[in-house]
């Protein structure tokens, strides 16, 4: 499984790259959503309208981050014990069990989320207001589970059992058309149609491993699949079998193309409570990224328990020997002991349907009497994700002090943890430019890499915008 790794260890890094690069979620920042000026919002609610029209910059128009997770990449690598500029990772010698297995969760789970945009519009006609968006999108998920690092690090003579280790990426492009419209002026509804182009996905899941001590070595029992989309196929070793079947040992000629596709579907409504409840009072909801993409001819391959298989252990010691190792040869080593550990039988090849990550959005906004360009807002949103599910509730504090800019901070607090995030937008005719976050970047190590969490994000942009500025009433664009 040695490609399998390679990028599994590939996706972990760019979680580093990532958290590091850009002091670091798809669709649009949060803390926007209440941002009249902030020309994307319609990405978290299509009934939700900016006060202009834009034409995205190519390859500036919006770019978009968000990693997410309980635990940070501090918790996996650590500082030499001879060189204070290099890293080791968890398994060096010179980390202790206690040490490391103190830092974790029962659940360790760290996301990605990219969304890069290629090409933006919006403009007025058919009474409302129209978008046409196409994307790339990525996402990179792993939950592993405290028992797996266990006996990583412990391998003692015991038993070990862990369930619920997963680790996917799904890269697409998407083609949204959305339209938003006006019903009344307190009602305004939107939707936004997606085509979903498949361009890689890649998922691996054991739900059951169950480790004994067999002597020297360990019998495994395990109930675990991969299903993977980018072309090619599964190469097979040479010399391990699971009761005397071949197991998969990479994964090779891949293919730049597209290997799936879907559609999807974005809803959602504003309502304007000032006639029925109180002046100033704004409620919002929509479902966004409701969708599938079914992935053709993927290369399958599994195991069940009662294919048993002994694994002799962690036996790479480069990861504990030789304080002159780099980083990427501690990696190297783990990947070569991982490929022995989850072992897996080619099973051919067969169709995959997956979800996007469907979101649900529910907002209040309340416009302050003592001075209406000022407006705090509530934002609460949960992600169907499967194990990278998630909660998260947002308090956002908007000031618009003239037609051209726009500021907003807000306060979040999610599955995984709470952080702070703001955001400027800076909109006249001629020139759209926003940058903001949903949650600043935490507590960093020495090298700069997050150490108790992975929950940090950034968004910019710069477009071409048009249209007449309106007064910040909910849903006009003209």
């Amino acid at each position: 499984m040695k490609n399998i790794f390679s990028n599994i260890k590939r996706a972990f890094i760019l979680l580093v790259f990532v958290a590091v690069a850009f002091g670091a979620s798809a669709q649009a920042l949060r803390t926007g959503y209440f941002m009249d000026g902030n020309v994307y919002r319609y990405r978290l609610n299509p009934a939700l309208q900016s006060t202009r029209n834009h034409v995205a910059i190519p390859v500036l128009g919006g770019i978009q981050v968000n990693t997410m997770g309980n635990v940070g990449v501090g918790s996996f690598l650590y500082d030499s014990p001879t060189n204070a500029d290099e890293l080791v990772t968890f398994m060096h010698s010179s980390v202790s069990a206690d040490e490391f297995l103190g830092e974790l969760e029962d659940e360790n789970i760290m996301r990605m989320d990219l969304d890069f945009t290629l090409l933006s519009v919006a403009f007025k006609a058919f009474g409302g207001v129209n978008t046409i968006d196409l994307t790339m999108r990525s996402n990179v998920g792993m939950n592993l589970p405290y028992g797996m690092f266990r006996f990583m690090k412990e391998m003692g003579n015991s038993d070990y059992s862990f369930s619920d280790m997963k680790m996917q990426t799904r890269n697409f492009a998407d083609l949204s058309l959305g339209h938003s419209h006006k019903i009344n002026e307190a009602l305004t509804i939107g939707g936004r149609l997606k085509f979903l182009f498949g361009l890689g996905y890649a998922d691996v899941n054991f739900d059951q491993m169950d480790i004994r001590t067999s002597g020297s070595k360990w019998e495994i029992a395990a109930r675990g699949e991969a299903n993977i989309a980018l072309g090619g196929a599964f190469k097979h070793s040479s010399k391990q079998t699971i009761s005397g079947k071949t197991v998969i040992d990479g994964y090779e000629d891949i293919a730049v193309g597209m290997h799936g596709f879907g559609m999807g579907i974005d809803l959602g409504a504003t309502y304007d409570l000032s006639e029925v409840l109180t002046d100033g009072l704004t409620v919002s909801a929509s479902i966004t990224d409701l969708g599938f993409i079914s992935w053709g001819k993927a290369a399958q391959a599994a195991i069940a328990p009662e294919d048993k298989f002994e694994f002799a252990g962690f036996d790479h010691m480069g990861i504990h020997s030789g304080n002159n190792s780099t980083i990427d040869d501690q990696w190297e080593s783990l990947r070569d002991d991982l490929e022995d550990f989850f072992a897996l039988e080619d099973k051919g090849e067969g169709g995959v349907t997956t979800g996007i990550g469907a979101k649900f959005n529910l907002g209040a906004e309340y416009k302050m009497p003592f001075y209406n360009k000022l407006s705090a807002g509530f934002l609460y949103t949960h992600c169907f994700d499967d194990v990278f599910s998630y909660d998260q509730a947002s308090l956002v504090l908007n000031l618009s002090p003239n037609n051209v800019l726009d500021f907003a901070v807000s306060g979040t607090a999610s599955t995984f943890g709470a952080g702070f995030g703001a955001m400027a937008n800076i909109h006249c005719p001629g020139f759209s430019f926003f940058i903001g976050t949903d949650c600043f970047l935490g507590k960093v190590n020495s090298q700069f890499v997050p150490i108790e969490d992975m929950n940090a994000s950034v968004s910019f942009g710069i477009n071409v915008a048009f249209g007449n500025n309106k007064k910040k009433v909910a849903s006009v664009v003209e």
